[in-house]
C-alpha cells in the first residue's frame, strides 16, 4: 500500500468521509490530503484502495455521479 504513514483504520476513515461528502479537516496531514486527493478523482482507484483495506463494492453501495 502507497501511504506507510497512515494506518489502515485512518484510511477507511477517509475513504468513508469522501464518500459520504465530508470535506477535509482543515489539519489533515499531507499523506491524508494525498490519499483524499487520489480517491476523490478517480472511482477506480477508490475502488482498488478500498480493495485493498478489506472492502468490497463501495460504489456499489455509496453510488457516485464521477
Amino acid at each position: 500500500m502507497g501511504n506507510p504513514v497512515l494506518d489502515s483504520n485512518d484510511l477507511k476513515n477517509i475513504l468513508f468521509d469522501v464518500l459520504d461528502g465530508v470535506p477535509a479537516s482543515e489539519n489533515e496531514s499531507k499523506e491524508a490530503s494525498v490519499f483524499r486527493e487520489e480517491i476523490e478523482k478517480n472511482n477506480r482507484s477508490m475502488e482498488y484502495r478500498a480493495e485493498e483495506l478489506g472492502l468490497k463494492d463501495v460504489l456499489d453501495e455509496f453510488p457516485m455521479n464521477n
